[in-house]
């Protein structure tokens, strides 16, 4: 576990060891000259310089290997600067579904507030876990970029407070497989944004980012940045990518933002708020599942069943979709997505599972989607009876809105609200400004004014007072 250390000690030896056969081969050379007739002494002394030489090659190898080595790892088997927080040796990893032991560093929980300790990294080292701790950045060069670490496969760095990470933090990780950044905080929008962060996983093919980004930004606006990531970041080899957790509402304005990966098999999207099938998978040929549960989806619309049957027809081969535990709702506007459900050859994971959560009439609430045969919706003019009436999307939407709700919401923007808080600030502020350095006018104009009212209030006052009361007997 002391690379470091071996090679100094193998390097002094040698050295040591040829400076020795080079005087020693002087100083024979020096014997032969003075005299020829002595052979027998030349070889004895030769021999004797290559006895002496092995021996010493052995007893420093023993004495680094035995002696150095172990005083450089504590009883953990982890390096001395580790501080005994973390284990070292090997363990069962779950990022290869626990097939065959491996040479793991394991930091969990350790309190750690920064990563200097990863610079003396075992070597060997197959699989890091650095996780629960807390280091909101990650600094450049985590790992040493002297040191090889050709057997690193797996890197989980989450659940660390993580909300920066540079450019040039992760070197000499061609060959990790796996990255997991899980529930951190990240930041990687404006002057945060860093497109290059996994350029050095040349062959990275699972990367989750489950949890993974701050909640102070939009989610819109750190998926654009994170289409530039894919972009140079050139991801080429990734097979699995995991956004679940990250309060995604719709991904509607970057479509292309998983066009990046050319080879990505699987992106689950669980657990976030899409309302709808929102984005390309055309320019995806390897895809081959699409994780949608535990959102807001109420239908698909149409446009996204079409585009889901045409990938399915143009790939021939079947993707996997799950939406599972989605708020359905089964009225008359979801004819088209059950029939969908019922007839698409893309392969609706558990699609029989699935209820209504609302609907009309009311008793489809609850039922299956495949068992519900009507799919009405109120009369308009009545506001509750159940009729097979054609209406207007229009009329539908204001009676769903009043009724039993939706996701849209009407109003002022965000940024509306923000510009006219801002101008009613300033323009109080304006007013304050222009009333202090007038103060003394202001003084002499409202003096006379106060004073009259003044007087009047209290001859009123004194008026009432003089005025005589009735007195009842």
């Amino acid at each position: 576990m002391c690379d470091k250390e071996w090679r100094i000690i193998v390097m002094f030896t040698c050295t040591s060891y040829f400076r020795f056969r080079a005087g020693n081969r002087a100083s024979i050379a020096s014997e032969e000259r003075k005299s020829f007739s002595s052979p027998s002494l030349r070889d004895n002394s030769v021999i004797i310089v290559e006895v002496l030489g092995k021996m010493l090659v052995v007893i420093l190898a023993t004495a680094v290997m035995s002696g150095l080595c172990m005083a450089a790892t504590d009883a953990t088997g982890c390096p001395v600067s580790f501080r005994g927080k973390c284990h070292c040796g090997l363990a069962y990893s779950r990022y290869d579904s626990f097939k065959d032991k491996r040479y793991t560093v394991n930091c969990t929980n350790t309190g750690f507030s920064t990563t200097d300790m990863l610079h003396e990294l075992p070597e060997d080292t197959e699989v890091l876990i650095f996780t629960g701790n807390y280091v909101p950045e990650l600094p450049a060069n985590v790992l040493d970029n002297l040191k090889d670490y050709s057997d690193l496969d797996a890197i989980d760095m989450s659940n660390n407070n993580i909300r920066f990470i540079q450019g040039k933090t992760f070197h000499k990780v061609y060959t990790v497989t796996t990255l997991v950044l899980d529930h951190n905080d990240l930041e990687i929008t404006d002057d945060k944004e860093r497109p290059r962060i996994f350029s050095n996983f040349e062959g990275l093919e699972r990367l989750h980012l489950t949890n993974a980004f701050t909640e102070r930004i939009n989610a819109s606006d750190y998926l654009l940045s994170l289409e530039d990531i894919f972009y140079e970041s050139k991801l080429t080899e990734l097979r699995v990518l995991h956004l679940e957790q990250n309060e995604i509402w719709s991904i509607g304005r970057n479509q292309k933002v998983f066009c990046q990966l050319p080879k990505i098999e699987q992106i689950l999207l669980g657990d976030n708020r899409l309302v709808d099938f929102d984005f390309r998978i055309d320019c995806l040929p390897e895809l081959r599942y699409l994780d949608l549960e535990r959102n807001m989806i109420s239908r698909l619309t149409d446009e996204a069943m079409t585009r889901l049957d045409a990938f399915s027809n143009k790939k021939g081969s079947v993707l996997q979709i799950n939406m599972e535990e989605n708020p359905f709702v089964c009225d008359c506007r979801s004819k088209a997505f059950i029939h969908w459900l019922n007839s698409t050859e893309i392969d609706v994971l558990r699609s029989t599972t699935y209820k209504c959560v609302d609907g009309y009439p009311r008793t489809n609430i609850e039922k299956h989607l495949q068992e519900v045969q009507q799919l009405t919706c109120p009369s308009f003019k009545s506001k509750t009876s159940i009729s097979d009436d054609v209406f207007t999307e229009r009329e539908l939407e204001d009676f769903h809105n009043t009724h039993y709700g939706d996701h849209h919401i009407t109003g002022y923007s965000s940024a509306t609200i923000g510009a006219l808080s801002f101008l009613l600030v300033f323009t109080s502020s304006l007013l304050l400004a222009v009333a202090y350095f007038h103060r003394q006018k202001l003084k002499y104009l409202a003096t006379p004014v106060w004073t009259f009212i003044t007087r009047y209030v209290g001859y009123t006052g004194i008026a009432d007072e003089e005025t005589p009361r009735e007195v009842n007997v």
